[in-house]
This record gives structure tokens, sequence and C-alpha cells, in this order.
């Protein structure tokens, strides 16, 4: 009988990209169903990367990579102090919960926030097939509260620090938006500390083509669903950010294309439809594209798909003006 073996995603991108050019660091490779995926290689050059512990709980023994890690790590992009706005921002990768799709949406993304003066953070979080859920959400949640926790080194105000996430990053992104008060932290003998004291409510959410849904196989990314929950039926509603909006869920911008062929746009409208319900201040940006991943638009001569970092921005600049 023929064996069949599954290739996970991050191993045929990452050969893809050494195929085409043996000593490419970076390129722009078309995943296994279709989407734009930017890789790396390597981790980015002159960023300053920590650990988010001092010693990391539930570690399991493998061989990581740039786009894999075995711990969790922030990319520091942090602006002088003398022009920082004050925001900041958490980056959370995609990559189907199986890879980071790194630096696309992440120091691509991250160096323009830098440059208008709002500090960025790249989060390398852990993902399938090694990792699941709650690591995952752990990490993105330990991410948020170390920045505040060094808020002052960083030059932001710790009321100010909001997330990012693209496609199942900005499911990451939605869960740490709307699960903020879970009380749950990693199993012993990890001994919580003072950081985990601190809230991990982030002051906004930016959502770039996310996953939002894990209940209905219609429009659910099932990669993504899989490598989180097992598929464990049990946790789908529970992951579904918005079944869990409330009044005080944090201003959300989103931007999604109107014809994604890989995660239908019927997520981010379930997003924006939960806020709008509980009067959550939110912005929703569809573009006439069919395309998943697009990250800045940077392959692409379309300068609507462009323009939607400049108009985050501007949202992230309304929202944490003083009140």
């Amino acid at each position: 009988m023929l064996k069949v073996i599954r290739i996970p995603i991050y191993i045929i991108l990452v050969s893809l990209c050494l195929v085409v050019n043996g000593s490419a660091q970076e390129k722009l490779s078309i995943g296994s169903r279709g989407e734009n995926v930017m890789v790396s290689l390597t981790p980015p050059a002159n960023v300053t990367r920590i650990k988010l512990y001092e010693k990391t709980p539930g570690i399991i023994e493998f061989t990581e990579n740039e786009l894999n890690p075995m711990e969790p790590t922030l990319d520091l992009y942090i602006p002088d102090a003398g022009k920082a706005t004050g925001a900041g921002v958490l980056l959370c990768p995609g990559g189907g919960y199986e890879m980071l799709t790194v630096p696309g949406e992440g120091g691509t993304i991250a160096d323009i926030f830098k440059a208008n003066n709002i500090a960025a953070f790249v989060l390398r979080y852990r993902h399938g097939p090694q990792y699941h859920y709650p690591t995952t959400l752990l990490d993105a949640r330990r991410a948020l509260r170390h920045i505040k926790a060094h808020a002052k080194e960083y030059n932001v105000d710790p009321d100010k620090v909001g997330v990012f996430g693209g496609s199942a990053g900005g499911h990451l992104a939605a869960m740490l938006a709307t699960l903020y008060n879970n009380k749950m932290m990693p199993e012993a003998p990890y001994v919580p500390d003072e950081i985990d004291g601190l809230s991990a409510r982030p002051a906004f959410a930016i959502l770039l083509y996310p996953v939002i849904d894990l209940t209905d196989d219609s429009i659910t990314h099932k990669g993504s669903r899989t490598n989180l929950t097992q598929d464990n039926r049990e946790l789908y509603e529970t992951l579904s950010p918005w079944k869990h909006v409330t009044k005080d869920t944090p201003p959300a911008f989103i931007v999604h294309g109107t014809y994604d062929f890989l995660v239908p746009v019927k997520n981010s409208l379930l997003f924006y439809e939960a806020c709008i319900k509980e009067k959550v201040p939110a912005e929703m940006h569809l573009l006439d594209t069919p395309m998943h991943g697009f990250g800045i638009g940077a392959n692409l001569n379309d300068k609507t798909v462009k323009d939607w970092p400049e108009q985050a921005i501007r949202f992230v600049e309304r929202h944490m003006k003083p009140k």
C-alpha cells in the first residue's frame, strides 16, 4: 500500500525559496494553496531580539528555524525617545499556525510603524505542528504584558499598546482582543511573575484578512483550525473571536479582500458586525482583490492595497489621542 506523507507547508515554502535562489535569505513565494507568502530564513539584521521568559515553560525539544520557534521571542523596532508618539503595536505574523510569514507580516510592517514613530514588536510565537492552543495564545498574552512592563524602556505608554495580525496571526490578534480576561496561565511548574499580573488587553486591534470563525466549515480556514485546536470541536466556539466581542473590546481596524479565496471575507464581516452590535469603534476596508496574504502589496500594482498601512496609522493616532 502506498503511504501518503503530508509535508508541512512551511517546509514546502522554504524549499521553494532555496530552489529559486540558493543564496536568497528572503523570498516572496506562492504557497501551496495559491496565497502570496513572504518568508524569511534568517533573523532580521540590526534588530534586537529578546526572549519572553527567563525560563520558557513547556518547551518541546525540536530543531527550530526562523519560521518555527521553540521559544517565543520579540523583535524590537523602537523609535527615538524624542520622536516616539507613545503608541506601540505587537505584530503577530500569519502562516496558518504552522509557520510564520516573516518579514512580510512582521518586520516589513514593523518598519512602517517605526517610521511613523510608533514602537513595533514582532512576535515569533509557538505554533503547530509542535505547539497548539493554549500555548500560542499564552505567548501572545505574555508578549503584550512584557511590552507594558517595559513601557518606559520602549518609549511607549502601556495604555496605548495594541495588536496587529495577518491571517492566522489576525486570528491570534483577535483572540487577544476578546479573550484577555481569561485567567489561564502556563501549567506548573511554571510560577506566574509580576509581568503575568498586568492586563493583557490591547488598546486597539488591526486585523489583516483575519481568520475569525472556527465553527463554520464553509468560511473557516481549516488548516489554521486544525493546527491550533488539533480538531477539538469543543474549542471551535471558544476560539471564534467574533462570538466574544463585548462593549469592552478594543477599537478594531479591519482589512480584507472581497474575493479572498483562502480566508473568506465573511470572517471579517462577522467581527465587524459584532463590533457594531456592541458599539465598539470599528473601521473596515474591503478591497477589490481575490488575493490572500498580500501584506503591504509590495508585489502588486494596486495603490488601494498599498494605502491600508497609512489608513491604519491614522486609525491608531485617532484612537490614541487623550480623551
